[in-house]
């Protein structure tokens, strides 16, 4: 009887990375005619990751410290894949920049934009020397930053109004970074922790917030998300990223109130998982991990 050849160790090698290949290309997005955006579900915070059609990747906040961030990302992107090309850090508080502190010294990333408030936490500090050890570009970004991207996307700065870098903001909720994403026809308006005195200056203000999409400021405070702020930006859907059984009560029943009342059907993390929202210039579809 013929004896069967016998695997080498870098046979084995092979045959175990072209597994994985075919795993990653079967379950995980490759870049297409599509612009994805996942709220992740990393607990009580903000974490979004978007990807354009050109494959450009961009993370805003990164959620609470061990809230899971790497982990939702290996769900996100190909297992290979340890670069992103821009993060956005619309403010220092925990639940949005600890997840980023974890992720510097795993993934490369091009440039980081914030808006160079000053923070004295011992988390921003740990910031501070991953952005110096990791020799990350960084940029203070300022209003009205237009951040053009390929395939139609880009990305626009609605707030601070003013250039926060090197000032000490007390209120750091309503210190931060609203970002306007446009792909073709469609927008999302992404909100972080503004509260009701910056959605009313938006409002008033020539700042363009009428969009098709909404994350939701502050993970459904009542202080954010006002009956008249969500008629002017008049969303079809709108997303909250929120930790299950928080101890803040987010989001509150104001806030889903208001929405229901509205008839703006929505999406919650802690219900839904990671929520997956896919465009394509003119329609949408939605998908969720629970």
């Amino acid at each position: 009887m013929e004896e069967r050849p016998q695997l080498t160790h870098f046979d084995r090698w092979l045959l175990v990375a072209l597994l994985g290949l075919a795993i990653a290309t079967f379950f995980i997005p490759w870049p297409d005619a599509h612009l994805r955006v996942w709220f992740l579900d990393i607990g009580q915070g903000d974490a979004i990751f978007i990807q354009t059609p050109a494959g450009e990747q961009i993370l805003v906040d990164g959620g609470p410290p061990g809230g899971g961030l790497l982990a939702q990302l290996g769900q996100v992107m190909p297992f290979y894949d340890r670069s992103i090309d821009m993060i956005v850090s619309t403010h220092p508080d925990a639940d949005h920049l600890g997840g980023l502190v974890d992720l510097l010294g795993q993934y490369k990333v091009d440039e980081i934009l914030e808006t160079g408030m000053v923070c004295d936490t011992a988390l921003c500090k740990q910031w501070g020397e991953e952005k110096q050890a990791t020799k990350t570009k960084v940029e203070h970004i300022v209003l009205g930053q237009e951040i053009k991207l390929s395939s139609q996307a880009r990305l626009v700065t609605l707030h601070p109004f003013v250039d926060e870098g090197g000032q000490k903001i007390t209120q750091t909720n309503n210190g931060g970074i609203v970002l306007k994403l446009l792909y073709g026809q469609q927008s999302l308006l992404l909100t972080a922790d503004v509260e009701k005195p910056i959605e009313d200056k938006m409002r008033i203000s020539n700042v363009n917030i009428d969009s098709d999409f909404i994350k939701v400021g502050h993970h459904g405070s009542k202080s954010s998300s006002t009956e008249a702020f969500l008629q002017t930006v008049s969303p079809l859907v709108a997303f909250i990223q929120v930790g299950a059984k928080n101890s803040y009560g987010h989001p509150t029943a104001e806030v889903l109130d208001r929405l229901a009342k509205m008839q703006i059907p929505y999406y919650r993390t802690d219900k839904q998982g990671t929520v997956e929202l896919i465009l394509d210039g003119k329609n949408y579809s939605i998908k969720t991990t629970k």
